[in-house]
């Protein structure tokens, strides 16, 4: 464990290993998608179209619901697989995973422009392009051994 100091009267910063800094930054995410969906369910229309199974993607269905499962499974499988994964294959898989999911909150983000009722959605997925950058920098970053 390194213990970095600065000065005699400065707090002790402890190095965080980077396994844990990624999983924390994917359960930061997954609060950012929770509590997004959660506050969208309190637009105009949104509970009467879930009601009558429209989604944004068309008429709701068993496969449509198997791919938006799978949308939200792998963030949160990225807590744990980054924390268990093998380096190497650890920082590609973040790097990747957070740049397709980036993609993803940008194309939500030029959807929402124009509508009032979509502002607070557009800044959470400002918020969680944030956390990808972040979790793509870490990952890039990842510490090598000598």
């Amino acid at each position: 464990m390194s213990i970095q100091k600065t000065g005699p009267k400065s707090l002790t910063n402890f190095k965080i290993n980077v396994k844990i800094k990624l999983a924390f930054l994917w359960t930061s995410l997954m609060f950012l998608y929770i509590y997004a969906d959660y506050f969208r369910l309190m637009t105009p229309g949104k509970l009467e179209k879930m009601m009558k199974l429209q989604t944004p993607m068309g008429p709701t269905s068993p496969g449509l619901l198997v791919i938006f499962s799978v949308i939200l499974i792998i963030p949160a499988l990225m807590i744990f697989l980054s924390i268990f994964l093998k380096p190497q294959l650890n920082k590609w898989l973040n790097i990747v995973i957070a740049f397709i999911y980036a993609c993803i909150s940008i194309l939500i983000i030029v959807s929402g422009f124009g509508n009032e009722w979509q502002t607070f959605f557009i800044i959470f997925n400002v918020l969680e392009i944030l956390v990808f950058a972040i979790i793509i920098s870490q990952a890039w970053k990842w510490p090598r051994t000598e």
